[in-house]
């Protein structure tokens, strides 16, 4: 049976005074089922906070309402209800008459081993297992599609002038789940050792892949993994709100710190994912006892001494024995 460990948590930044981003990292309906949202909040120093506020609280309602549903649908739907509240309550505002968010919320799903996504914007979900850094949502936007098209390189779009304009975002018109152009959704298989990382552009405009991964691939709790992708955002600048998930799978009997094993990963197969909007998205998967807890390891090393202190002390006996029949 898989488990999984789950932190959130946002901070401001160095340079914003108020922060518009907003999460939710919490257990639904049982320990089987994780509700996962980042969202951005956009249109302003008050409108984006209220943006994100109103998704907030609208896709936990909405979640509560659609219990019986696939957990694909459910999301989607979530996803549909904020845009309307956040556009409802624009166009009877006029001060937040440029607000919305982007946002990326997904159902963790245990029981059928599934993580199910709806995306809108900039805000991103990262996937690390034995292969490194995966990321599994695309950017909406200008310099995101180059990106993904392989026309620049990670390091040009991190510092390209136009990296903030979004082709997507949540609450600019009434929509719903059929709407084109609107969710990019998907469920990916999820297998032991896996973990997401679910983040807003606070923190994927500061941080490489490669320091995403490496902090990722530490043995350290997924509080503190959080606590450090943040602590490095706000060093290499802090210049947007930061905020982060990270949700790691594991069996029932390992415990939550994840090592790597270096060399041991056999590939599967890559299986595709349809998307609501009719794309496929390659799905790379991993034998799940790549990876092991440190539990596991302990005991073996543990194991390993105790067969040398056997055989040591076996050496000594039998070289005793002979010198004292040699003396004989």
């Amino acid at each position: 049976m898989l488990k999984a460990s789950v932190y959130g948590n946002t901070d401001t930044g160095l340079v914003r005074t108020n922060n518009e981003d907003s999460y939710i990292a919490q257990a639904i309906w049982d320990n089987d089922h994780w509700l996962l949202v980042v969202i951005d909040g956009l249109g302003g120093y008050e409108g984006g906070e209220v943006a994100a506020s109103i998704a907030k609280a609208t896709v936990l309602e909405s979640i509560e309402k659609n219990t019986e549903r696939d957990c694909l649908d459910i999301i989607m739907q979530a996803v549909a209800d904020a845009n309307n509240a956040i556009y409802n309550k624009r166009i009877n505002t006029k001060e937040l008459g440029d607000m919305g968010c982007v946002l990326t919320a997904a159902i963790l799903d245990l029981r059928k081993k599934q993580l199910n996504v709806a995306h809108v914007g900039d805000t991103r979900l990262y996937r690390c297992d034995n292969s490194g850094l995966e990321k599994l949502t695309h950017d909406h936007s200008f310099v995101g599609t180059l990106e993904d098209e392989g026309r620049i390189s990670e390091e040009d779009a991190m510092k390209h002038p136009r990296r903030n304009l979004i082709d997507r975002i949540v609450g600019d018109e009434q929509k719903d789940t059929e709407t084109p152009q609107f969710i990019e959704a998907a469920v990916f298989p999820v297998f032991k050792g896996e973990q997401y990382l679910m983040c807003s552009d606070g923190l994927s405009d500061m941080l490489t892949s490669t320091e995403i991964s490496d902090v990722l691939q530490m043995t350290i709790t997924t509080k503190k993994k959080v606590q450090k992708l943040i602590e490095l955002a706000n060093n290499h600048g802090g210049k947007d709100n930061i905020t982060a998930i990270v949700a790691g799978v594991f069996s029932e009997t390992n415990n939550l710190h994840f090592i790597r094993k270096n060399g041991v990963g056999k590939g599967k197969d890559k299986t595709r994912t349809k998307n609501r909007n009719g794309s496929s998205v390659d799905v790379k998967s991993f034998d799940e006892d790549v990876i092991s807890s440190d539990t596991d390891n302990r005991e073996i090393n543990s194991l390993y001494r105790f067969s040398l202190l056997i055989i040591f002390i076996m050496t000594i006996v039998i070289t005793a024995i002979v010198l004292i029949r040699i003396h004989l």
